[in-house]
């Protein structure tokens, strides 16, 4: 076989016009002699001397050629030493690659070229053959036939085979190429429907599996890590949908796995699935897994996306109570916190907690301009109409504070105020309840806020 294949190709070369004249031959042979040890027909040792001195001579005449990047002139040469000593060197079937690969390139498409291509993937199999590496070489070999037939989709499936194999075998040594390759391939074979989303959505997965564990991570894995993930999305891959379906068969048996579960947040995170039901289903195994405010506090802004604030309250109060989190967090956690109470209309709980981020913030102007909105939305627990109304004496004070912490909220503090202050009971009411103006008053309720009397205009 290698040597009809050597004879397809000589044929592309004589074309070329560029074989040897033989004194040139060698004289260079002579010139770039080196010992080499006797081998036989497997490699392993040569029948005779001059076996050991001719295949010494040739390997010699190749590299000499090779080190100038004579191709065509290192053919006859490298030839003879593949079919007579194939075990003598390694490094030529990597020169075999790089010869073959010009002579492809300069090759227009048609049988000569396919023929040559036939011939690279040749060498790759008479180099693991002799020297094993059979999962490096695999990747690239795998890489080199979809690069020169990506077109033909049996020769996808086949390089597919190969990659797969290749990082099976070589694990976290798997180089980035192999794997963006890999994904590639497979892409290209779901287009074609020879295998489905959840085989792609598996390959992904352990291909980003292992990209993470490396520890080298220079710009080239960077680029292939970015590749891999934006031909996924490109090709909508990781549409919610076809996520759902690959874990349905997983969750239940893996929905304690720390491992499991971060794997799937993160992949539906990429993927924009953030809602789904799944998703949150492994965000609340994983925080029973590992409990804290951080993981609390991601979990209500999970709810908050998914308008739950019930469920979104339950997590932030815990995140607002953890150990070891500095005033400045705190405070912003129990500020959302009675955001997410006054969304559930709990407009008690909503005092309390905005109460607690001025304790931690006293210049949290937000936190004000909340604390009065969530008086004026619990006025109804007050009593009659002028007891309500006198929950927006309360809140203006709450907004005045508000703009004078905080300028930046000045025209929003403004607008409430000429809202509100129109709702304050009128000079007869005031009257009626033997109050003046600028009197002491305690609004009750749960705002049980000290506050002055004020008549509207």
């Amino acid at each position: 076989m290698a040597l009809f294949l050597k004879i397809l190709s000589k044929n592309y070369i004589e074309r070329k016009g560029k074989i040897l004249k033989p004194f040139i031959l060698s004289a260079l042979m002579l010139l770039f002699l080196i010992p080499v040890h006797s081998q036989d027909s497997k490699g392993t040792r040569y029948a005779s001397d001059e076996d050991s001195i001719n295949c010494g001579r040739y390997l010699s005449a190749y590299r000499g050629f090779f080190r100038l990047k004579l191709y065509e002139d290192v053919y006859d040469s490298w030839w003879y030493v593949v079919n007579n000593c194939p075990a003598a060197s390694e490094k030529m079937y990597v020169d075999g690659v790089t010869m073959y690969r010009y002579f492809i390139d300069g090759s227009p498409y048609g049988p000569e070229r396919e023929n040559l291509i036939d011939t690279l993937m040749l060498i790759y199999d008479l180099r693991m053959e002799y020297f094993g590496g059979e999962g490096n070489v695999l990747g690239r070999k795998g890489r080199d036939l979809l690069t020169y037939r990506g077109e033909d989709i049996e020769a996808v499936q086949q390089a597919y085979g190969m990659l797969k194999k290749s990082i099976d075998l070589q694990g976290l040594e798997s180089p980035e190429t192999a794997m963006l390759y890999y994904i590639s391939a497979g892409i290209g074979l779901n287009k074609k429907e020879k295998i489905d989303e959840n085989q792609i959505i598996g390959d992904y997965l352990k291909v980003i599996g292992i990209m993470d564990q490396q520890e080298k991570r220079g710009p080239r894995w960077e680029r292939a890590r970015a590749s891999i993930d934006d031909l996924i999305l490109r090709e909508d891959i990781l549409s919610c949908e076809a996520l759902n379906t690959y874990y349905e068969t997983l969750f239940e048996s893996n929905k304690n796995h720390e491992a499991f579960l971060k794997k799937l947040i993160n992949i539906y995170t990429i993927s924009g699935c953030d809602r789904s039901d799944f998703f949150v289903l492994a965000s609340e195994n994983l925080y029973k897994i590992e409990p804290g405010s951080e993981s609390a506090y991601n979990l209500a802004i999970l709810f908050i996306t998914r308008n739950d604030f019930e469920m979104a309250a339950v997590y932030l109060k815990e995140a607002a109570e953890g150990e070891n989190i500095d005033m400045e967090t705190r405070a912003k956690r129990y500020y959302e916190l009675a955001v997410v109470s006054n969304a559930n209309k709990d407009y008690c709980k909503a005092i309390e907690y905005a109460r607690e981020a001025i304790k931690l913030k006293s210049d949290y102007g937000k936190a004000y301009i909340l604390l009065g909105d969530a008086f004026i939305a619990s006025r109804k627990s007050l009593g009659d109409d002028f007891q309500q109304r006198t929950a927006f004496w309360a809140a203006t004070d709450k907004y005045m504070k508000a703009s004078s912490v905080d300028p930046t909220l000045s025209e929003e503090c403004k607008q409430k105020l000429d809202d509100y202050t129109a709702q304050f009971p009128n000079n007869e009411e005031v009257f009626f309840r033997d109050l003046n103006n600028e009197d002491s008053y305690l609004v009750g309720g749960c705002i049980n806020e000290n506050t002055t009397v004020r008549s509207r205009k």
